[in-house]
């Protein structure tokens, strides 16, 4: 069956939430193991694989509605579109500020942003020709697209959107309580 559009668009909002909070987590757990908080750098590690769980299913769900080429062209598209101008944006912004080394960094990030959406959209295209041949097989978020899919007809995309949702709030809770620990 085929995604509904606002279906899609939730799955695809909730896979690029998911990887960024897992990479937040992380970020975030280093540090803290850097200061020698071990259990709340584990607890965020723990919470950190969850979300990186939720990113993969999702993944995997968009591929069994999808090919591969599209996400995969969808993302570049983004990669370039929004990530490549929004580097340069705050670059500007930090040399207007008296930041020329956060410019410059980040003038840096834009061109490696760049070669990424290059990357991804050369993959897209030769994911697109080997598609040819064959197919390939936050909680408020989650309960909202959980919903539309069930009224879509994706009962399996709502019960495992459910289950991310309560998931999603066992992090939220372990994130508070390492907040307060600090």
């Amino acid at each position: 069956m085929v995604l509904g559009k606002e279906t899609e668009m939730g799955l695809k909002e909730l896979f690029r939430a998911n990887a960024e909070d897992f990479m937040s987590l992380m970020l975030i757990a280093e540090k803290l193991e850097q200061l020698g908080k071990k259990e709340e750098a584990k607890a965020l590690r723990e919470k950190a694989l969850v979300e990186l769980g939720h990113a993969k299913a999702i993944f995997e769900t968009l591929l069994r509605h999808q090919r591969l080429n599209k996400v995969v062209g969808s993302m570049a598209r983004e990669e370039q579109d929004q990530h490549v101008s929004e580097y340069n944006k705050v670059a500007m912004t930090a040399k207007q500020e008296g930041h020329e080394d956060i410019e410059k960094m980040l003038c840096s990030f834009a061109e490696q942003e760049a070669k990424i959406a290059e990357t991804l959209m050369k993959v897209s295209k030769v994911l697109e020709e080997i598609a040819k041949e064959e197919e390939m097989q936050h909680i408020s978020e989650y309960n909202k697209v959980a919903m539309t899919a069930k009224q879509e007809g994706h009962e399996d995309i709502e019960k495992m959107l459910c289950s991310f949702a309560e998931q999603e709030a066992k992090i939220s809770e372990t994130i508070k309580a390492v907040a307060k620990a600090l």
